[in-house]
């Protein structure tokens, strides 16, 4: 997609912020940064390479002030082919209008909303809707409707924290609160004790070298913290463009049979079990798929991988099992999951088993 001055250099549509923000491939006293991390929640760390088989962020590790950083590293979209982004109303024709109606149709929420994207377009940050949203307005149009709203973006979790608290009382929104799911790096705005869709959801684009959740990656990085290529897709609403970074994700949703394939490489045992149960849903969802490919990716678990499993992993499971695959899906659940391999078939026999219970 050319910007404009006729360029196709995906550097030259999305430059990385000039803040100071670090990014995986900067050097931090001469060593490869890899990526940030938020050990408790409380302050940010840099992660190098000794940090990769640590079973948590390091409490005590660097932060940016502690070490000297050479800003060498990529823009979020330089790894990204040129034909990874297209015009969007071409792509999914009304998207704009109905991303439009989504915001206005949510009163402060939405004007919230809008007021972060413009807070963070100027200190040079991204901001992309991601995930199901766009999915579903590019599979069935703009009657799609999409109704939760989750962006992902270069802006660390705990400034996008701090951008909120200075932001939210001023747009009429003091009863609600942003925080930050500890184990995911998520920032969630949303009223206290309140069910239902969250205002707002944000991951900083993610990378997955780690046994816990890390970020500071490009778009590129970003994918393989997502379940599938159908869910790898990113509007910018600003520039009306959608980045397919995975170069598939857009086919994939158009064949039909539509094609369930994934890029993946989270390493902990809760987020494996999270993304089969993933491949899943969508298997029901979609009777129909070609799930070929999935198995592929699943034939890298280990047999064991429900026993690996803490509490914590298990409650989320549950919910998701209960909320995502219906009674009349059941069938078709037990059957994608023996073909997808020993791991899958173990843990949808305990989640079944439990249902049942």
């Amino acid at each position: 997609m050319p910007d404009e001055n006729g360029t196709k250099e995906p550097s030259a549509v999305y430059r990385r912020a000039q803040d100071g923000t670090p990014v995986r491939g900067d050097l931090a006293d001469g060593e490869p940064l890899l990526g940030m991390a938020v050990p408790g929640g409380i302050r940010e760390v840099l992660l190098r390479e000794r940090d990769r088989e640590a079973p948590e962020p390091p409490v005590d590790g660097p932060g940016r002030a502690d070490l000297r950083i050479e800003f060498q590293g990529p823009g979020p979209a330089d790894a990204c082919p040129p034909e990874a982004f297209r015009p969007a109303e071409e792509e999914a024709p009304g998207i704009g209008d109905a991303v439009d109606r989504c915001l206005d149709g949510a009163g402060a929420e939405g004007a919230f909303v809008r007021l972060l994207m413009k807070r963070l377009k100027a200190r040079g940050h991204e901001f992309w809707l991601i995930g199901g949203a766009v999915r579903d307005l590019v599979d069935m149009g703009p009657e799609a409707e999409p109704n939760d709203l989750d962006f992902a973006g270069t802006l660390p979790p705990l400034e996008l924290l701090q951008e909120i608290e200075e932001l939210y009382v001023e747009a009429g929104l003091g009863d609600y609160r942003a925080r930050m799911s500890g184990p995911s790096l998520v920032v969630h705005l949303s009223r206290p004790q309140q069910r239902g869709p969250r205002i707002l959801e944000y991951k900083a684009l993610a990378v997955t070298d780690f046994l816990f959740s890390a970020y500071g990656g490009s778009l590129t990085d970003d994918i393989t913290s997502r379940d599938l290529t159908v869910n790898s897709l990113y509007y910018d609403h600003g520039r009306r463009l959608i980045v397919d970074p995975t170069g598939e994700g857009i086919a994939h949703l158009r064949a039909r049979p539509r094609v369930l394939a994934s890029r993946n490489r989270e390493r902990p045992a809760g987020r494996c079990a999270g993304v089969l149960l993933r491949f899943i849903k969508f298997a029901v969802r979609y009777p129909d798929a070609d799930v070929s490919r999935l198995r592929d990716w699943a034939a890298e678990l280990p047999a064991d991988l429900p026993d690996r499993l803490g509490e914590g992993d298990w409650r989320a499971l549950r919910y998701s099992w209960r909320s995502h695959v219906p009674d009349e899906g059941r069938h078709r659940a037990l059957e994608v999951a023996g073909f997808l391999g020993p791991a899958a078939a173990a843990l949808v026999d305990r989640l079944a088993e439990g249902a049942r219970a």
